[in-house]
């Protein structure tokens, strides 16, 4: 029996919201997909164009949800919970500015069936063709993120940051979800909760719970990369405490 999967969305004052969910409206195999979309008090319209979309496109089950306390994190652990409740054992996550690949959905479930210990499921991250886009991100961003899990794992002096998994491309059992407590609820002035999240997967439940699938493929958006560089990135990445020192924190969801 193929395992029900929801996908969870946290937004935040996100223009192109709707080719999100456009990407996950064409995925293949699985029509019986549900979206949680989760506002993190947005000041703009953002609400409106998901509820715009959700109603012109009947067949992509969308739900939205509203989180008020700052967060990526805040908002992402609300709307896995929700799914959870809801009965989903299976729940992915993308954002706002990303858009997955057409059998990105199924490829996670087939992962999962014939991977039984693995719980938490990351892939390849690929720059999506928007106004940030420039001339050679597609060698930059896949080398980029090697780069990354490689200096973390160096400077934690711990081989789980070897296979963090980037949160706009990830999924997890809802067991796993639960058994270690879920994401944390904090923001990205704080920390990064995909990142936290992948590593305490890998702590508590084997480092092989933990699997990097490079055929799972998200388009996300530069814009981050665009404002701070490569050098201030990994700064931000791994020294949480700089974050609002060196540069202002980009506060994007």
């Amino acid at each position: 029996m193929t395992e029900q999967l929801a996908v969870v969305v946290p937004v935040y004052n996100e223009p192109d919201v709707a080719r999100t969910l456009d990407a996950l409206l064409g995925q293949r195999d699985c029509p019986d997909l549900r979206v949680y979309v989760v506002d993190n008090g947005s000041s703009d319209d953002t609400v409106q164009r998901v509820e715009r979309f959700s109603a012109g496109h009947p067949t992509l089950d969308v739900r939205i949800l509203h989180e008020q306390q700052k967060g990526t994190g805040a908002a992402c652990d609300t709307g896995f919970r929700t799914a959870i409740a809801d009965g989903f054992t299976l729940i992915a996550r993308t954002d706002g500015d990303s858009e997955p690949v057409e059998d990105w959905a199924a490829r996670i479930r087939t992962v999962f069936a014939q991977h039984p210990e693995v719980q938490l499921v990351g892939g390849t991250s690929i720059p999506l063709r928007d106004r940030y886009h420039r001339w050679g991100d597609d060698l930059l961003m896949p080398a980029a993120l090697r780069l990354l899990r490689i200096m973390m794992a160096v400077y934690h002096l711990d081989v789980a940051y070897l296979r963090f998994v980037a949160g706009h491309n990830m999924a997890v059992r809802a067991s796993a979800y639960l058994a270690t407590g879920g994401i944390g609820r904090t923001s990205i002035d704080e920390r990064d909760e995909d990142i936290d999240f992948s590593v305490r997967v890998s702590h508590r439940l084997g480092f092989r719970a933990v699997r990097i699938d490079p055929r799972l493929r998200v388009a996300t958006s530069m814009r981050r990369v665009r404002r701070y560089g490569l050098g201030l990135m990994g700064l931000h990445h791994m020294v949480p405490a700089l974050r609002g020192r060196i540069s202002r924190t980009i506060d994007i969801r």
